[in-house]
């Protein structure tokens, strides 16, 4: 009988596998298993965030709870990513009831839309139409850091203008006519959590927060007459009425007109130009709408398949 000795069947049948060999191999699985869990747990941060602004998108004032039972994602994570979320101005949070909303600037996600553009594209225009109908100067308010600011005017244009206010003015909520229609028009969650800001951080022009019925019987009144006002307070040489822009149950900002004192009451403006304010912001909100219609297939938030 012919035997292979041991060198001969090492030859027939290939090289036995070492152990370091083996041990070099387990490792190389090792790390490409390793790569690909870093590689599926830096895709699941970004993809868990975009499905909770998916779902505020829906359900704007939801809770942790509901945000939970809406997506999948625990609780603990949830409060992670709202966090983050919050520090960089895209959602804000009523702390009292803890309930998440989105803010205004989680528009500018949409690829090819920038706040600037319904301002320039959109409000500019009709701005300028209204303030050569009512002759009056005109701006466009809007909120951000519990305050309104002034994002657009006409105070150039008109030959009423008496005072020179200018874009990117700020004004405390309580002090005039836009904060007023804004805070009394907005959602409930929303002016519940500004009116705990202002109270938490008081400001010249926000008194009014240290006396919480005076602030509600403003509003009240606000919302019964269908506009904001300012009259016979600082500057007491001006007076100002201003309506809401209103996009699906939120307001994105405000249209404010301003006139000298002496010369008109906030009744009368109302009566000879509340119409036209009005008119004038759904124009502004219908613009805002057809300008996200044009860019929001492109969305990362439209949850729509590119074809």
């Amino acid at each position: 009988m012919y035997v292979l000795n041991r060198g001969q069947a090492a030859c027939e049948n290939g090289p036995a596998p070492s152990t370091g060999s083996t041990a070099m191999n387990s490792d190389a699985k090792s790390k490409r298993s390793s790569h690909a869990n870093d590689e599926a747990s830096l895709m699941r941060g970004p993809l868990r965030t975009i499905a909770v602004l998916r779902a505020l998108n829906v359900r704007n004032g939801a809770t942790v709870a509901e945000l939970s039972a809406a997506t999948g994602i625990s609780r603990p994570a949830l409060y992670r990513i709202l966090e983050t979320l919050r520090s960089a101005g895209y959602v804000s949070v009523n702390l009292r009831q803890q309930r998440y909303c989105l803010t205004m600037l989680v528009r500018t996600l949409a690829q090819g839309f920038s706040d600037e553009d319904w301002v320039t594209q959109v409000a500019r225009p009709v701005l300028s139409a209204l303030q050569r109908k009512v002759l009056w100067p005109v701006d466009l308010g809007t909120f951000m850091n519990n305050a309104m600011w002034i994002r657009e005017t006409t105070r150039q244009s008109s030959p009423l203008t008496i005072d020179r206010g200018v874009v990117g003015l700020r004004f405390p909520m309580l002090q005039g006519a836009t904060g007023r229609a804004y805070l009394a028009f907005c959602a409930d969650n929303e002016r519940e959590q500004i009116l705990a800001n202002l109270s938490r951080l008081p400001e010249p022009g926000n008194e009014m927060i240290e006396r919480p019925a005076e602030v509600e019987a403003l509003l009240q009144r606000t919302r019964e007459q269908g506009y904001g006002l300012r009259y016979g307070e600082e500057p007491t040489e001006t007076g100002a009425i201003a309506v809401p822009i209103v996009l699906d149950e939120r307001i994105i900002g405000c249209i404010n007109m301003t006139f000298i004192a002496s010369a008109l009451r906030p009744e009368e403006a109302a009566r000879q130009h509340l119409a036209a304010m009005l008119k004038s912001a759904k124009k502004i909100a219908a613009g805002v709408l057809q300008l996200e219609a044009d860019v929001n297939d492109a969305s990362p938030l439209s949850g729509k398949d590119e074809t």
